[in-house]
């Protein structure tokens, strides 16, 4: 195994308040050499790294992402408190322009950028897609976009990006015009809706399995054919692997 075959889900989740720059630079540290992330748009539509629409799980405010600007985001905190307690009490929130600095000061690091149906859904899709995609021109090399929504990675396609991955939690039809379309790197399956009898080696594109939190466990999707796993507890995979830096 390489550290190539390990995505940090949400940044090194398991220690640090995920989608965060510290949970992100905690995983670089501990060896990760491919980052995932999700996008929300604020008020003003400029692209946060945010997994849900709602506010009060990271920062326990009230209300939605969208109905703030980005001005005012940057004065909550990311603390993740119910999980945390009090010691990232004043983590900042991470706009995606935080991990293009970081990208750029990391070449070698790949991020796998996920774009959110709720924000879609808000927004519209040009809207969403534009502003992702803006932002990570700088850095286009080194992420690609994902999402459960194919029909975003498919406007963003048709506008030039070149680097793709697709989402499900449920085992897809692979021979559907949506993803014969996109040519995926790699596609990220749920690890609860892969079939017993599913043949990876019979899939046209790489599989990459979420979330996976053990050693044992990640030796049996590779050993099925899996080319990566994605996990919360990325430091201690990278270590019991002997792929960990720290």
């Amino acid at each position: 195994m390489r550290a190539e075959n390990f995505v940090a889900h949400r940044g090194w989740r398991q220690h640090y308040p995920e989608n965060t720059l510290i949970a992100f630079a905690k995983a670089i540290e501990a060896g990760a050499v491919n980052i995932e992330l999700d996008i929300q748009l604020s008020a003003d539509q400029v692209p946060f790294v945010f997994h849900d629409a709602n506010l009060m799980r990271m920062c326990q405010r009230k209300g939605l992402i969208w109905e703030y600007t980005a001005a005012e985001l940057d004065t909550f905190s990311a603390a993740e408190s119910y999980r945390l307690g009090a010691a990232f009490q004043d983590n900042p929130m991470c706009r995606l322009s935080d991990i293009v600095a970081l990208l750029q000061a990391q070449p070698k690091i790949n991020a796998y950028v996920e774009i959110k149906e709720e924000s879609l859904t808000h927004f519209g899709e040009q809207i969403v897609v534009d502003a992702i995609i803006n932002t990570l021109r700088p850095v286009a090399s080194q992420c690609i976009l994902i999402s459960f929504e194919l029909n975003a990675l498919h406007l963003a396609l048709h506008e030039g990006w070149q680097r793709f991955g697709a989402v499900f939690d449920a085992w897809p039809d692979w021979q559907s015009a949506a993803l014969t379309e996109l040519k995926p790197e790699v596609v990220f399956c749920d690890r609860n809706c892969v079939p017993n009898s599913a043949d990876f080696t019979a899939v046209p594109w790489p599989i990459l399995i979420y979330e996976v939190g053990t050693k044992a466990e990640a030796e049996d999707w590779f050993a099925r054919g899996a080319v990566a796993v994605e996990s919360f507890l990325i430091g201690e995979l990278l270590k019991e692997f002997s792929l960990n830096t720290v």
